[in-house]
């Protein structure tokens, strides 16, 4: 079984591969080190404004993040969505397990 993938998960594992400390991501957005603590935690999602900051400083897209948090809770394994190669390049030195729909189909027989 494949780990889930969360909101909090992807946060503090796309700070940690740009080598960030949650100070370093905090100041770059222009939060407390707490709301980065909070969101890696699950404690709640950054408001819209912070969202685009978030995926600037993480060099990743808004779609990218939303896409994370409306699959929160699935089994990484069974989420197609289209993610660029540079997030499951990032998830898969992770550990995570990332295939295609169509890779998925052929598994599934």
């Amino acid at each position: 079984m494949g780990k889930e993938l969360s909101f909090g998960r992807f946060v503090a594992t796309r700070r940690r591969h740009l080598q960030l400390t949650q100070a370093d991501l905090a100041e770059k957005i222009g939060v407390s080190k707490s709301a980065i603590a909070k969101w890696e935690t699950g404690g709640g999602l950054p408001d819209r404004n912070n969202l685009r900051k978030l995926s600037e400083a993480m060099n990743v897209s808004v779609d990218d993040l939303h896409q994370v948090i409306e699959h929160e809770g699935m089994n990484v394994s069974n989420l197609q969505v289209n993610i660029t190669p540079e997030v499951i390049a990032m998830l898969e030195s992770y550990g995570y397990k990332v295939i295609g729909p169509d890779k998925q189909d052929q598994e599934g027989k």
